[in-house]
Formats: C-alpha cells, structure tokens, sequence
C-alpha cells in the first residue's frame, strides 16, 4: 500500500512539472506574438552641439498673355543633437521617424556609441536595430529643408522619432 501511495504521489508530481515546464515553453516560443506598439521617444535630454540654418529665395517670373510670379522659400537646416536612449530590455528594435510637418528632404543619421550607425530619410523611414545596454548615448546628424522657419527644438520635436521593441536578443555573438 505505501508502495502504490509513492508511485501515485511521483505521478503527480511529474504532471504538475510538465505543467509549469510546458506553459514556460509556450511562453517563451510566442513571447513575439503579443502586441507590439510604437513608443515615441521622450526626448528631453537633447543637447544641441552646432547648429547651421540657412534661407534661399527662389523666383520665377513667367510672360505670356498673363504675368504669373510664383515665389518660394526654403529653410535648410543642419545640427548635431546628443541624447540618451533607455530601453526596459536588450533585444531588436526598430527605430524610425514620422515627421509631423512637410519637409522638402530630410536626412537622419544617428551614431549610437557602442558603434551602429542607422540612417534615415523620407523615403527609408525606419531601421532594424539590436541594442544589448539598457542606456545608450545617441548622436544624430540632422540635415534637411522645410518650407517653414523651425528652430533644431521644433524639428527634433517634429522627426516624431520612435522605438518599437520587436523581440529579446536569442542568443551570444549575434550583432
């Protein structure tokens, strides 16, 4: 009788473990079906290093039986921004911008300092990117034009730059 209460008692044992064993293993082969969101990065540490603004005036005057003057004017802008980026976990994000104003063009580059470099523009709007530190210093090469007259805070707040985590690293020596 103790003998078939042993076997009994290991029995269940066994079947709670699988259990637990199979919901982790569930768990950890669809960890990147749930919903993923978009989070735009509050950035408010930025620091802007240099700064270049410039203005061009352009005109075209048209005669035939009607005069039609046409005017415009483009802002063209260039900075370096400096800033941190935190991240919950280490793994692939993507990173990209929406801008939130017209840009005539507009080029991103961000150096991050463990040596990645990604680039960004109107038409390649975002990039995959493996992050392995929580805190990462980032610095951005901004260039562009826009038909309005921005201050760098303005564009940078513009560039509507976000990070959507896609999954955790799976394992060592992966870039």
């Amino acid at each position: 009788m103790a003998r078939q209460s042993l076997l009994i008692s290991l029995l269940i044992v066994t079947l709670i473990v699988n259990v637990v064993l199979g919901i982790e293993l569930y768990t950890a082969l669809h960890q990147s079906s749930k919903p993923v969101s978009q989070v735009p990065l509050n950035l408010t540490g930025v620091q802007i290093i240099t700064t270049t603004t410039s203005q061009k005036n352009t005109t075209s005057v048209t005669q035939t039986t009607t005069q039609s003057i046409t005017s415009s004017l483009t802002y063209n802008f260039s900075f370096k921004v400096k800033f941190h980026l935190k991240v919950d976990q280490s793994g692939i994000y993507i990173i990209g911008i929406k801008p939130k104003v017209n840009f005539s063009s507009l080029y991103v580059l961000l150096y991050f300092d463990d040596g990645k470099t990604v680039s960004l523009n109107l038409n390649i709007t975002s990039a995959n990117i493996t992050i392995t530190d929580k805190e990462v210093e980032v610095t951005a090469y901004i260039y562009g034009s826009t038909n309005e007259n921005l201050t760098p805070t303005q564009i940078v707040n513009d560039l509507g730059l976000y990070l959507q985590f896609i999954s955790p690293v799976s394992g060592e020596g992966e870039d």
